[in-house]
Parts: C-alpha cells; structure tokens; sequence
C-alpha cells in the first residue's frame, strides 16, 4: 500500500442517500423516545421536541450541503473548519472525532445491536438491568465491527451494499412499526393518550425555567437519533457528481428521516402508555408483543439489530474519510493515509478506527459517553455554521452549487441553536461537559508539539 493523493469516484445518488438515511437511523427511533418523554414529561412536547430537532437537522443539513458543494472534499467538518477557521480548530476536530464522537459512536451502536440480536440469539432479557455489561454482548458488538471493518476493507462498493441492503430493512421495519401502531390509532380508544397532550403525565410541575432545560436537554436525546445527517460530506470525493448529488441526498434524506421519526413516535403513543414507553427499554419491542403477541419479541430485536447494523457500517466507512483526509495533510498520523492501490479504500484509516471503537466497547459506561459526545458534537457543529458564514465572505466567487437561503437566517438560527444547546449542557450536565471541552481542547498542545507544519 502507499500513500496516494486522492480516493475513487464509485458512489451513486442511491448510495449517498443509503449512507444519509442508514447512518442517521440507528438505535435512536427505538431507544430515545422515552428519555424525551421522561425529560419534558408531556406528550404534546415530547413530540414538539421530535418536530424541533428534526427542524434543526434540516437547518444544519441545509448549511452542509453548502460547505460540501462548495469544498467536494472528504473530510466533512475536518476541511471545512481547517479552511476557515485554521488546522488547529481542524486538529481539534479531527482528535475529538477519533477519540470521543465517531468512534465513541460506532460503540455505542453496536452495543444495541449486540444487545438486540442477543436477545433473540441467547435469549437474553432486554430490560435486565447492567445488561450491556455481559461479555457476551461485548464480543458480539466487537465482531460486527471487525466484521464491517473488513468488508469495508474490500472496497467501497462493499460497505456501499451492505449500506443500501440494511438502509432498506430497516425502512421496512419502521414502516411496519408505524402501520401497527396507526392501526390501533384509529380504533375508537386509540387517541386515549394524546386527550391533555400538553398536562404532565406524572404530574410533576417543572415550572417555566426548568422546562426550558428540561426541553433542551431532551433535545440532545432526539438529536442523538438524528445525528448522521453529516456522514455524506465525509465520502465527497468518492460521491459521482457531488455538487449535485451530495446537497440533493441531505435534504430529501433528513426530510424522509424526520416524517419516519415523527409517524413512530405517534405509533408508540398510540399504543403504549407515555409511562410505559418511559419505563421501557425496548419500547419497539413492547409495541410489537401488544400488538402481535410473542411473535413481536423476534421479530423487533431482529429488525433493531439490522438497523444499528447498518448504521455502524455507515459510521465506519464514513468516518475512516475523516482520519485519512486529515493525515493526507499532515495533520494526523501520516501512515493513516494510505490507500489500498487495488481498491483505493483506506484501509489503515479503517483499521485503526475499528480497534478503537472497540476498546470503547469494554468499559461499556454508554449513558456518559452520549452526554460526552452530544456536547462535543454540538460544539462542533455550532462552528461549521461559522465555517459557511466565514467561506462565504472569504471566497465570494467560488463555485456553489447549492446555496443556502435564506441566508444568513438558516445558518443564524442554527449556530444560534447549537449555542443554546451547548451551554444548556453545561448547566445540566456540567461534569460531562467540561471533560468534553478540556479534552477538545487538549488537542491544540498536541498539534503544536507534533503537527504543526514548519
């Protein structure tokens, strides 16, 4: 293998959708809507939540599909900050994304499917407590991301078909979902729980200002199941055509993402009490068994296992770009950068990721590692919507085609979003979030002792 300047130009339109859609659904749809129900304590909210952070998916996408039209580069935020903002803030995200976000994502989801596919393959319990604790279920996650890690190995056009196959069952299974839960909300008891949507449900009073944190917070949690909606800028360089693919695949990915996020949140609420789906840790899976009896507890493991499947293939073959565009500058690990000659995949940047994401697995304390990785990812979010506006004014001419509008107002709202949900965790989850930020910022020091260029 060696160092080579550039990667292959293989994925279609159908691809880079398959990524957007595969990526973002995952474990969220079928793990989160609890915790936002519990957060905000009303039905009306917590689908006024799911509605909210799905606007500011699309807000964020819509900034994206600029940045990536205009710089077609792999490496998503990594580019985009390093050209505007300078290789130290590209540093910054490069360090946290390998060691925090993506990687630290990637463990996450494969614990579910572990945990999911267990269930049906040992015949394990998936509200036993610690239960992402059995060194079972670790190995099972490990093996599916050397698994994935391997045929990724292969070739794009691998990770890319295992990404379309999984992309669409788990739709299926989704569509499913919903058609259950429709089906009893048009029986004449079904909108039982949506009578007083906007009345606590436990009838805790949180009052004006601690809603207003309550609603932040659960917002990170619905947000978490829409993060991936970025995954596509990582690949620009092997996407055909990507000023014009890459835009068009965000925006009708995220606008189908939120539709299927919001119709199964109302399916859940058709059939399961809002206490039920809180108290629940597998609130698909109960659906199921209410509605199709013992059936429901093979079939919803299996359909949740394929879907976190194909959403850790998405990651890592996404998130390997990152590595090997920030070492093909020089600002990462230089042997991070080589290219398979007969493939052109890079296949050390895929490695490396992998044995990673896995040393994550053991210690397997999930809970904390979101809160990390939610104010991390905000963070850097909430500076790529700096990046547009400062692109914008730095390169006026520079070919876009696709431009944000109306601008400046969508990337405002956006950064102005992400600021709110940024300092919120700070105040709620303080702890969490000052390691986040002292680790980040951990990685200036690192890049001027070994990475800046003379």
């Amino acid at each position: 293998m060696a160092v080579s300047p550039g990667l292959r130009r293989t994925m279609t339109f159908i691809d880079g959708a398959a990524l957007i859609v595969g990526t973002t659904i995952g474990s969220g749809i079928f793990a989160s809507p609890g915790k936002v129900l519990d957060r905000v304590d009303s039905v009306g909210l917590a689908l006024l939540v799911w509605v909210v952070a799905g606007v500011l998916s699309l807000a964020g996408a819509l900034c994206y599909a600029e940045l990536g039209s205009a710089l077609p580069v792999s490496g998503g935020e990594y580019a985009y900050l390093s050209k505007t903002l300078g290789r130290p803030m590209g540093f910054m995200f490069t360090w946290t994304n390998f060691f925090v976000m993506k990687t630290g994502s990637q463990a996450i989801i494969s614990i579910v499917f572990a945990r999911y596919f267990g269930s049906v393959l040992l015949g394990l319990d998936l509200n036993t407590p610690n239960l992402d604790n059995d060194w079972r279920l670790k190995l099972l996650a490990i093996g599916a991301i050397a698994l994935l890690t391997t045929i990724n190995c292969i070739g794009v056009r691998w990770g890319a078909f295992v990404q379309v196959l999984f992309t669409g069952l788990k739709l299926a299974a989704l569509i499913g979902i919903i058609a259950l839960g429709f089906g009893v909300l048009f029986h004449p008891s079904g909108a039982a729980h949506f009578e007083n949507a906007f009345v606590p449900f436990s009838g805790k009073d949180l009052g004006s200002s601690g809603l207003i944190g309550a609603f932040g917070v659960a917002m990170i949690s619905a947000l978490w199941a829409y993060d991936g909606w970025n995954n596509l800028n990582y690949v620009s360089e092997e996407l055909k055509e990507p000023e014009r693919n890459l835009p068009r695949a965000i925006i009708f990915g995220i606008l189908g993402i939120m539709t299927v996020y919001i119709l199964a949140n109302v399916a859940y609420l058709a059939v399961l009490t809002p206490q039920e789906i809180v108290a629940s840790k597998a609130v698909a899976t109960e659906l199921a068994l209410r509605t199709l009896g013992p059936i429901g507890f093979v079939l919803i493991p299996l359909a949740v296992a394929a879907s976190t499947f194909g959403s850790t293939n998405g990651s890592l073959l996404s998130g390997s770009r990152v590595f090997y565009a920030a070492a093909r500058d020089g600002q990462f690990p230089r042997f991070l950068a080589r290219l398979n000659p007969k493939t052109g995949v890079p296949t050390m940047a895929l490695i490396v990721q992998g044995t990673w994401a896995s040393i994550l697995i053991i210690p397997g304390n999930f809970g904390t590692l979101v809160d990390y990785f939610g104010f991390a990812a905000w963070l850097i979010y909430g500076l790529a919507a700096i990046a547009l506006m400062i692109l914008r004014r730095q390169a006026p001419d520079l070919p876009r085609p696709y431009k944000v509008w109306p601008y400046p107002l969508i990337p405002v709202i956006f950064l102005t979003v992400s600021a709110f949900l940024v300092i919120n965790l700070l105040l709620e989850s303080p702890l969490q979030s000052f390691v986040a930020l002292g680790f980040s910022l951990l990685a200036l020091p690192v890049y001027y002792l070994f990475f800046r260029q003379k």
